[in-house]
C-alpha cells in the first residue's frame, strides 16, 4: 500500500521503458571505466544518461541501482559539468538514515549530485542552547557539519516537549517558544559554521486524535504542531530560514501510510522506509530551487492541452472548454492554474502543430478563454518538429533548454522532445485532464525559494525580451535597436527590500556570474551594514516593453587605494543592451572619487560561466596573475579608464 501511493506522486515520469535494464548496465560500465584520461564529453554524456535513466517512474529496485550509480558518480562529482555537487548535512532528533541512499538517486533527476551526511542531534542541540560553554573552534566542527550547501532540520513533536497536556496552555507557549529559540540558534549555529541555508521541515500531524476538538485544544499534539508549524512559515517568511512542507507530503501520503508505530517504537524512524525515494525527490526539488536548477518557463501545446478537441477541425465552437461540462471545467481549471503559475514568475510560450491562425483562434474569440495571447512570451504554431521549435523558443527567451518544462498531451511528440532534447524536463500530462495541474505540481520542476515581488516581474520581462528581439530584427543598426528600447538603469545599494532577491540572485547565477561567489541572506545584511568594507549594488531595468526587476548585483571589497570585484553577476536576459558598460563606467567614477588607484577584477573559471570568460579583457582590464586556486585576476586604473559606449539613462540613489 505506501509503495503504490508514494508510485502515484511520479505518475509526472514515464513508465520504466523495455531496455532500462540493458541502458543501465551499459552505464554503469561507462562510468566504473572513467579516469585520469577520460574526456569531458564522456563526463557530459553520462551526466545526460543517469538524468533519464533517473527520471523514470522508477520501482524498488531501479532506486537503488541508481542510487549506486549516483555514489560512484560522486566520487568524481568535479568533472560531471551538467550536474551541481550539493553537500547537504541532514539534522534530526529520529533516525533518518532511510533517507540518506536516496537523496543521491533523486538528486540526479533535479541535475544534483547529492552527498548527504546525518549530523548528530545531540551536538547540535548542545551548542545550539549551550553556545557559550563551547569554543569556537568546537563549534565550527560539528559533526559532519562543514562545510554544506544546505542543511535541512527534520525534527517532530519529542524534539520540544513531552505528551498531551490538555488545557496546559503556559506548557504549550513554554514549548513553542523553546522551539523557536532552538531553531534561530541552530540557523546562527548553522551560519557560523559555513552552512550557506538552513532547511526547516515543518511536524506532520499526529496519526490519531482522540476528538474532533483537539485542533482548537490548548496542550494537545494536534494544537501544539499546528501552531509550530505557522511559526516556521512566519520564519520563512521573514527570511530566517526555507521552509520545506513536509507536513503536506504526509497530508497527500495520508497518516497511516506516513507513520509506521511498529518501526517507530523499533528504530525511531518518522516514516516508512518504503517512502524513503518519495520523500528525497520532495527535499531534491528545494535544492534544486537553491542552485538554480529549478525551471523557468513552461512550454505547451494546445490541442487536447489547453482545450479538449482540435479547434482546427471542430472550430472554435466545437471545442471543449468550460459549457458547464466536467471535461470542460478541468481545461478551465488547468488554465487558472497556468495563470497562477505566470504570477509566480513562470513564462509561458506555445508550441503547437498547427496554423498560426488557426491556433490563435480560441484566445481571441471563445468567451471562456482564460488565457489570452498577451499571456504568452512566445507563440509558436506550425509544421516544424517540436524539438526545433523548442530550441527557438528557448534562444527566443535567452534561457537553457534545462530550464524549459515541456506539457504535451501526445506521447509521442513527449517522447520525440526526450530523445532529441533530453535536458528539456518532459512531464506526463496523462489523459484526464483533471489531472494536469497535479501531474505538473508534483513534477517540482517549478518550485521556488520564497516568492518576492521581482520574481512576480519575470514572466513579463521574459515576455519583453521576447518583444524586443522581434524588434531587434527591424531596427536599422544594433544601435538603433539599443537606442528604441528606451532603457533605464536604477543603481541603489543593497536594502531590506531587495535582500531576499539578492540572495536569491547570488545562490542562483551561473552563466554570467564572473565568480559564483554564494552568499546567503544573512551574509548580504553583513554586507549591507558594512558600506566601509563593501560597496554593494543592486541594479534594475526598464525598457519600452515592461520591467525587468534586479538584474545585477555586484559587491566591491574596499581598500583605501585598492578595490576587488567580489562578486558580479547579471540576469541573461539583458545581455549585450550596454548595462555592463554603463555599471562599469559609474563604479569606475566612484573609485576615482574615492582616490582608489588600482581595480582589481577576479574570474573563476566553472563548466557555466564561459560566457564571461573574457569580461575584462573586453572592459579594458590587463590581466596580473592566476593564482594556485584557479583566480584570475585583471587590473585596471581608474584615473585612466576610458568609458564604454552605452545607450541607456542611469538613475542613482544613494540611500
Amino acid at each position: 500500500m505506501p509503495e503504490q501511493i508514494a508510485a502515484a506522486q511520479f505518475s509526472w515520469r514515464p513508465k520504466l521503458t523495455q531496455d532500462w535494464l540493458s541502458r543501465w548496465v551499459e552505464l554503469d560500465r561507462r562510468i566504473r571505466l572513467l579516469d585520469r584520461t577520460s574526456v569531458a564529453a564522456e563526463f557530459a554524456a553520462i551526466s545526460i544518461e543517469a538524468r533519464q535513466l533517473a527520471g523514470h517512474e522508477l520501482g524498488p529496485h531501479e532506486n537503488l541501482k541508481m542510487e549506486r550509480l549516483a555514489r560512484r558518480m560522486l566520487a568524481q562529482h568535479e568533472r560531471f559539468a551538467g550536474l551541481r555537487h550539493f553537500r547537504l548535512a541532514v539534522i534530526s532528533n529520529r533516525t533518518v538514515s532511510h533517507l540518506i541512499a536516496p537523496l543521491a538517486a533523486a538528486g540526479l533527476v533535479r541535475g544534483l549530485l547529492v552527498e548527504a551526511v546525518e549530523v548528530p542531534y545531540e551536538s547540535v542541540l548542545r551548542l545550539a542552547f549551550d553556545r557559550e560553554k563551547v569554543g569556537e573552534n568546537e563549534s565550527r566542527g560539528v559533526g559532519n557539519l562543514v562545510p554544506a550547501d544546505a542543511a535541512v532540520i527534520i525534527l517532530d513533536e519529542g524534539a520540544f516537549r513531552g505528551p498531551d497536556a490538555p488545557l496546559d496552555n503556559a506548557r504549550e507557549e513554554q514549548a513553542l517558544g523553546d522551539a523557536q529559540i532552538f531553531l534561530r540558534r541552530t540557523g546562527a549555529l548553522l551560519a557560523a559554521a559555513g552552512c550557506a541555508r538552513a532547511i526547516v521541515a515543518t511536524l506532520p500531524l499526529p496519526a490519531w486524535s482522540i476528538s474532533s476538538s483537539d485542533a482548537s485544544l490548548a496542550g494537545s499534539s494536534q494544537s501544539f504542531v499546528l501552531r509550530l508549524n505557522q511559526r516556521i512559515a512566519d520564519g520563512a517568511r521573514s527570511g530566517a530560514w526555507l521552509m520545506w512542507d513536509l507536513a503536506a507530503l504526509a497530508s497527500r501520503v495520508g497518516a497511516d501510510c506516513w507513520f509506521d508505530a511498529i518501526r517507530f517504537h523499533e528504530a525511531k524512524i518518522p516514516f516508512r522506509f518504503e517512502l524513503g525515494p518519495l520523500v528525497a525527490d520532495h527535499l531534491c526539488r528545494i535544492l534544486a530551487a537553491i542552485s538554480g536548477k529549478s525551471c523557468r518557463a513552461l512550454v505547451l501545446d494546445l490541442d487536447d492541452t489547453l482545450w479538449g478537441g482540435v479547434v482546427g477541425d471542430d472550430g472554435v465552437s466545437g471545442i471543449r472548454l468550460g459549457q458547464n461540462s466536467a471535461e470542460g471545467e478541468a481545461y478551465i481549471a488547468f488554465q487558472r492554474f497556468l495563470l497562477n503559475l505566470r504570477q509566480r514568475g513562470i513564462v509561458l510560450a506555445v508550441c503547437s502543430k498547427n496554423s498560426d491562425a488557426i491556433a490563435r483562434e480560441p484566445f481571441q474569440n471563445h468567451p471562456e478563454m482564460l488565457l489570452k495571447e498577451e499571456h504568452f512570451a512566445v507563440f509558436l504554431a506550425n509544421w516544424l518538429d517540436k524539438a526545433a521549435n523548442l530550441r527557438t523558443i528557448a534562444a527566443t527567451l535567452g534561457l537553457g533548454l534545462e530550464s524549459i518544462a515541456f506539457a504535451d498531451d501526445n506521447p509521442a511528440e513527449r517522447a520525440r522532445v526526450r530523445q532529441d532534447l533530453p535536458m528539456v524536463s518532459v512531464i506526463e500530462l496523462g489523459s484526464e485532464p483533471a489531472f494536469y495541474p497535479a501531474r505538473i505540481a508534483d513534477s517540482g520542476v517549478f518550485e521556488h525559494l520564497q516568492l518576492n515581488s521581482e520574481d512576480r516581474l519575470r514572466a513579463d520581462s521574459y515576455q519583453a525580451r521576447a518583444l524586443s528581439a522581434a524588434q531587434a530584427a527591424t531596427a536599422g543598426s544594433y544601435d538603433d535597436y539599443l537606442r528604441s528600447l528606451k532603457m533605464t538603469l536604477s543603481i541603489s545599494p543593497f536594502d531590506a527590500v531587495g535582500r531576499s532577491r539578492i540572495a536569491q540572485l547570488i545562490n542562483k547565477s551561473n552563466q554570467f556570474n564572473l565568480t559564483t561567489r554564494r552568499y546567503s541572506e544573512m551574509d548580504v545584511q553583513r554586507f549591507e551594514a558594512s558600506p566601509g568594507e563593501f560597496l554593494c549594488w543592486q541594479a534594475r531595468l526598464d525598457d519600452a516593453f515592461g520591467q525587468h526587476g534586479v538584474i545585477s548585483v555586484i559587491i566591491v571589497r574596499k581598500l583605501p587605494k585598492e578595490w576587488t570585484i567580489d562578486t558580479w553577476l547579471m540576469s541573461c536576459r539583458v545581455l549585450m543592451r550596454g548595462v555592463e558598460e554603463a555599471l562599469m563606467n559609474l563604479l569606475m567614477q566612484d573609485a576615482r572619487d574615492a582616490g582608489v588607484e588600482t581595480l582589481i577584477g577576479e574570474y573563476i573559471a566553472t563548466p557555466r560561466n564561459a560566457l564571461v570568460a573574457d569580461f575584462y579583457s573586453r572592459l579594458g582590464f590587463v590581466s596580473i596573475e592566476v593564482d594556485a586556486s584557479g583566480v584570475a585576476r585583471y587590473s585596471a586604473n581608474p584615473a585612466s579608464y576610458t568609458a564604454g559606449n552605452c545607450f541607456l539613462e542611469v538613475r542613482r540613489s544613494h540611500s
